[in-house]
């Protein structure tokens, strides 16, 4: 496949605004560190929006008193957060942080039983409780990524099957339909380590395949490999979790490169998948 410059691919003078969908504390960073480099460097007006940032739903114990739920393996949202925050300034980049709750904390509407029951239940599709929540996603995305001018969003394409991943790319394929130009970004780390994810062998064609897309075009963007470990480095939470330690950060941004560099890679995408359009 062709691979184009990002720097040169777009008219960037014409977009008045790049707004990058993180679906958590750290996506932006994480798959978007070298973008967000490039967007200071030309004084580009960017707005990185963090979905699920929120506290676990509190919940009714049969004595009426109250409680927050944490769940093995997950860390403090506050904390997360207060990494986040630092992570963007450091990044230069305007940013706000949804209250939504990690997949891990969602409750059926009509149960209030968790809809993703077992960690390893966060790397499915969708599951019908999780419905009202995507509506309301989407209900809020547009007032906060539409009617702004020109805008160029920046999607996550699910690459590691992360559901919540998976939900913030089908929205921002139905808010592309209202006007703004889409790109979607490969999600980092899961790319380059499928253990870090579902287990399953994946990558950008066989995520946008689940999209129900094909891909039009691919874009590179070099990144500066020592500032985007450092800006990584700011969510100390997950550093260990996702590479081990500094060096694993390293190794992994090496991992994906364009002519011998180390680039970020990102898609635009076209209509139904030819197998979609044979089914039906």
């Amino acid at each position: 496949m062709k691979t184009a410059a990002l720097a040169t691919a777009l008219p960037w003078d014409d977009i008045e605004r790049v707004v990058i969908l993180s679906p958590h504390l750290d996506d932006a960073a994480l798959s978007c560190g070298g973008l967000l480099n490039f967007l200071t460097g030309r004084k580009a007006s960017c707005l990185v929006i963090s979905i699920y940032c929120g506290n676990p739903p509190v919940v009714q114990n049969r004595d009426g008193t109250h409680r927050t739920p944490q769940r093995k393996g997950y860390v403090n949202p506050k904390l997360r957060r207060r990494e986040d925050v630092a992570a963007m300034h450091a990044a230069d980049a305007d940013f706000v942080h949804l209250g939504f709750p990690d997949g891990i904390y969602r409750r059926s509407p009509l149960t209030n039983q968790f809809i993703y029951r077992h960690a390893h239940e966060k790397w499915v599709a969708p599951r019908v409780d999780d419905l009202a929540h995507v509506e309301e996603l989407y209900l809020i995305l547009q007032r906060l990524c539409l009617n702004l001018g020109r805008i160029l969003l920046v999607s996550p394409m699910g690459i590691g099957q992360h559901v919540d991943h998976t939900i913030v790319a089908r929205v921002a394929l139905r808010l592309a339909e209202l006007g703004p130009s889409l790109l979607f970004y490969e999600d980092f780390p899961y790319v380059v380590n499928r253990e870090i994810g579902s287990g399953a062998e994946d990558d950008p064609l066989r995520a946008l395949q689940r999209l129900g897309r094909e891909s039009s075009s691919r874009m590179f963007l070099p990144v500066d490999v020592p500032a985007k470990a450092a800006l990584i480095s700011h969510y100390h939470t997950q550093v260990l979790p996702l590479f081990g330690n500094e060096e694993g950060i390293l190794n992994a941004l090496h991992a994906r490169q364009h002519a011998g560099a180390p680039c970020e890679f990102f898609w635009k995408v076209r209509g139904l998948c030819t197998h979609r359009k044979e089914e039906e």
